[in-house]
């Protein structure tokens, strides 16, 4: 705080700052426009702003186009391809390992063969 008694308007410092502020921005953004149109930035920000606008626009039209054709209709039964269409499973279940396929086994080490799993 200031000795002087009239200084001491927390109102008037704030708006002091404010406006100071606000020169400094409008200062520098005049500075920054000059030189960006001096230099070939400011046209490539906005060619690359374009071409953002073109490439969404191309994105939505085509996910539009896809959603509305709507869901694709299964063939008729008489029409689906062998193996394909309804989940069939054996006729008839494994009751055990066979000698084509073993199953799983889980992995022991060669000295514990004769002991209890841990």
């Amino acid at each position: 705080m200031s000795s002087d008694p009239d200084r001491d308007d927390p109102r008037e410092d704030l708006k002091q700052g404010l406006s100071l502020l606000w020169r400094a921005a409008r200062k520098t953004a005049v500075d920054l426009r000059k030189d960006l149109d001096r230099t070939d930035v400011g046209k490539a920000i906005d060619d690359a702003g374009r071409e953002l606008v073109r490439a969404a626009t191309n994105v939505v039209g085509r996910i539009g186009a896809e959603l509305s054709k709507g869901p694709a209709q299964a063939p008729p039964r008489d029409e689906r391809p062998e193996g394909r269409g309804e989940a069939e499973g054996p006729e008839t279940r494994p009751a055990g390992p066979t000698p084509e396929d073993p199953g799983f086994r889980i992995a022991v080490d060669p000295e514990d063969k004769d002991t209890k799993p841990r």
